[in-house]
């Protein structure tokens, strides 16, 4: 019940992390929504595979998942980020 509840609001979070790429302004609001939105839902859902898988091989691998995803996130977040400030600076300097 408590892992099931968590998948679903772990889905929640994917939904509006979706729907923040396709409604707020502008590409680094964007990056926000689709970065932080997405990262607590993968943290809701491991959690509730936690719950559900008890063997410490399971444990391991949705620890290495956690880790990965809260490390590669950032990062490309970053990178996308500092992509669309050198257009932004190509397009118009000042």
């Amino acid at each position: 019940m408590i892992a099931s509840s968590l998948l679903i609001l772990g889905s929640l979070a994917f939904l509006i992390a979706s729907l923040g790429l396709f409604r707020l302004p502008d590409a680094y609001a964007r990056l926000h929504a689709g970065t932080k939105a997405s990262s607590f839902g993968v943290l809701l859902m491991v959690i509730a595979a936690a719950i559900e898988f008890h063997d410490l091989s399971s444990i391991i691998l949705l620890t290495a998942t956690l880790v990965l995803t809260f490390i590669t996130a950032p990062l490309a977040c970053h990178a996308i980020a500092a992509r669309v400030t050198a257009i932004k600076s190509k397009k118009d300097p000042q």
